[in-house]
């Protein structure tokens, strides 16, 4: 019959094997040691952004004219912190900040800790003038402090070349992959080494930007009761770490205010067109209002007419409503239309009863601002663009579709409206026929000078917007220890120190096992 092997026992046999948990106790932590030694220190920078509530705009607006409802007709309503969130976290705005910073280009100094140099401790700045976005270099440079170095071990993607590269800063060198130019920074005079070998990755953009997505930038919201966002960066340079904070906000700032800027444009050069035909239209009117009035005596037959018109006073108003509608609602239609007026942005300010429209118009301006955007940093024979034409053909197509129903609904509604006016129209038989004689040209009076008054408010909205940019706040700069945050030294040497008590244990553990 087996013995079972108790806790003594193991303990027993443990305190015999003392040599072998001390070897493996000094072996872990020397690897660990090796480890810290090897292994470049990372710093963590972090910030916190305020995103602004623009409740506290509309205030303002309220005080300077009193327009109502200005959040909700140019897009300053409250906004969803989380949109912003994903929005600052967009590989679009990263690649920005990519290209700025140039963090697709790294130079370190191999040793037994790498060292990556940047900003102040970088002596040299080199530029490949014939890479695509997609390619990835590799070379090694002897740079002296004199200005003198030597290229060579030159990698581009997976084909290695063999040549050797000399020159001095400020010029270009031709290589097999094209010209390389190698400029100076102030930092050249000051190495304190006569040479030194610096190694040199360029690295296509999109891969740094997953990277830093993945390893080096987290954003998350604070709290759900305030517009908060943190911003942390973890990098081995803690300068660099700041610049990518400092950056992401600068860019999130600037494509926030460009698409705004972008959208309210469109809507007040449409506006700017409308006012003008109306004017003409309203002109015509006035005239033949006042002619009628002058001929009929007209105000002093309303006087009479008010009476029996009180009960009416509400299917007037509710037809008045209609067809203010049925008027901006054409107007989109005809603008869409326009085939003049294919690529450019939807005026998405008027729409505010309509909410399905209103998100439709919303999407396409979005879709087209991203088109707008790609073909800026790339052309129209792009075919991410091609894909996108014919994602806004076919939302144009629905758009158009949605207006034409809408139309098809408010026209259905006016005539019901109409009927029932007819009907409060027999009430005031007993007025003179000619009083009744000049209500379809009042009626259309009132209609415009409505339309007139509200695309001039809509026209200050718009002006007003560009004033009052959306923004955000700045509540913590980019700051952070002076010690490094990985790795953690007391963590590591603890976890080596567990591990070099578990491994002899297990192997002990094993071993008496077998032997029962």
């Amino acid at each position: 019959m087996k013995e079972r092997f108790t806790l003594s026992d193991f303990i027993k046999v443990s305190l015999n094997k003392w040599k072998w948990y001390a070897t493996s106790v000094v072996t872990f932590l020397l690897l660990a040691i090796v480890y810290l030694v090897v292994t470049p220190p990372k710093y963590t920078r972090s910030a916190q952004i305020l995103v602004r509530d623009e409740g506290g705009m509309s205030g303002i607006m309220g005080q300077l004219g009193g327009l109502a409802e200005l959040g909700g007709i140019i897009g300053f309503g409250s906004s969803n912190v989380y949109n912003e969130l994903y929005a600052m976290q967009s590989p679009w705005l990263l690649l920005n900040v990519v290209n700025q910073l140039h963090l697709d280009m790294t130079y370190t100094i191999k040793g037994i800790r790498n060292k990556d140099l940047y900003a102040e401790q970088l002596p040299i700045i080199i530029t490949f003038k014939q890479l695509t976005d997609e390619d990835d270099v590799s070379l090694k440079m002897d740079l002296n402090k004199s200005g003198d170095f030597k290229i060579y071990k030159i990698k581009k993607n997976d084909d290695k070349y063999n040549d050797e590269l000399n020159g001095h800063v400020g010029n270009t060198v031709k290589s097999c992959i094209g010209d390389i130019e190698v400029k100076a920074t102030p930092n050249l005079s000051r190495m304190t080494d006569e040479e030194i070998t610096i190694t040199v990755k360029r690295t296509e953009p999109m891969a740094v930007v997953t990277r830093l997505k993945k390893k080096a930038i987290t954003m998350a919201v604070s709290s759900r009761d305030a517009s908060i966002i943190d911003i942390k960066c973890k990098d081995v340079s803690k300068q660099r770490a700041a610049d990518i904070i400092n950056t992401i906000i600068a860019e999130y700032r600037k494509e926030a205010n460009d698409d705004k800027e972008a959208q309210s444009a469109a809507s007040e050069r449409y506006i700017v067109e409308r006012l003008a035909s109306l004017e003409n239209e309203l002109r015509t009117l006035d005239n033949r209002v006042a002619d009628y009035k002058s001929k009929t005596m007209m105000p002093d037959l309303e006087v009479m007419a008010k009476v029996y018109a009180e009960g009416a006073k509400d299917i007037s108003t509710a037809h008045l409503a209609l067809s203010n509608q049925l008027y901006v609602t054409q107007a989109i239609r005809d603008y869409l239309r326009d085939e003049s007026k294919k690529d450019e942005l939807l005026p998405a300010l008027l729409i505010t009863d309509n909410k399905g429209l209103a998100d439709q118009v919303g999407e396409y301006n979005k879709l087209q601002l991203q088109r707008n955007k790609i073909i800026a940093s790339s052309s129209q024979n792009s075919p991410l663009v091609k894909d996108i034409d014919q994602q806004l053909s076919a939302m144009h197509h629905a758009v158009l579709s949605s207006a034409e129903n809408a139309i098809k609904q408010l026209q259905l509604q006016i005539k019901s409206v109409s009927a029932k006016e007819s009907e409060g129209k027999q009430m005031l038989a007993s007025a003179p026929k000619k009083a009744i004689g000049g209500l379809s040209d009042e009626r259309d009076w009132r209609v415009m000078n409505e339309v007139y008054v509200f695309l001039l408010q809509k026209r200050e909205e718009a002006q007003m917007a560009k004033a009052l940019k959306s923004d955000i706040r700045v509540l913590t700069p980019p700051l952070g220890v002076k010690k490094q945050t990985s790795p953690v030294k007391a963590s590591v040497l603890f976890g080596a120190l567990l591990f070099g008590l578990f491994v002899p244990a297990c192997v002990i553990l094993v071993r008496e096992r077998k032997k029962r």
